[in-house]
């Protein structure tokens, strides 16, 4: 049995052309904010660098270079999305992730926290994790599909 596709509507002139017009104003605010969050990270480098540099605070250099390692997620997320204009929930969880290990790294009074927001924490990694299997999983399932039918996957990506 075959796939019943919708008919597509066809986008008046006017449509098509306000379509292309928020597309690409969208891709400059995704532009801006890669430049931004390089320009950020060029400034917590050299802000490492002090702190190393003046003392060994161990903590705040662990702080600063998860946040350099959570910015350069969030550039390389921004980046695939102007190449590919769609991004992995793979690459959204791993970034959700890193950014609660570092919540949880720089917490010194876990007590301050409560139970409640650390079974929170708890119940988010779980599901970020399990978004990530998932997501790992459908990607094997592809692949696998694409090598059993001899698929090229420069035709399928151009389908």
């Amino acid at each position: 049995m075959g796939i019943i596709e919708k008919p597509k509507r066809e986008l008046t002139p006017l449509q098509t052309a306000a379509l292309k017009w928020m597309s690409l104003a969208f891709d400059l605010v995704v532009i801006i904010l890669a430049l931004l969050t390089m320009a950020y990270v060029a400034y917590m480098l050299y802000d490492l660098t002090l702190i190393m540099l003046h003392g060994t605070d161990v903590e705040e250099a662990l702080h600063e270079f998860l946040l350099v390692i959570i910015l350069l997620e969030l550039f390389e997320l921004l980046s695939l999305y102007i190449k590919e204009h769609h991004v992995s929930m793979r690459r959204v969880a791993e970034l959700g992730v890193v950014a609660i290990v570092r919540k949880l790294v720089i917490t010194a009074d876990y007590n301050a926290l409560g139970w409640q927001t650390l079974i929170s924490m708890a119940a988010v990694i779980f599901v970020l994790g399990w978004i990530y299997v998932q997501e790992r999983r459908r990607i094997s399932e592809e692949e696998r599909f694409i090598i059993e039918h001899g698929i090229n996957k420069q035709w399928s990506s151009n389908q």
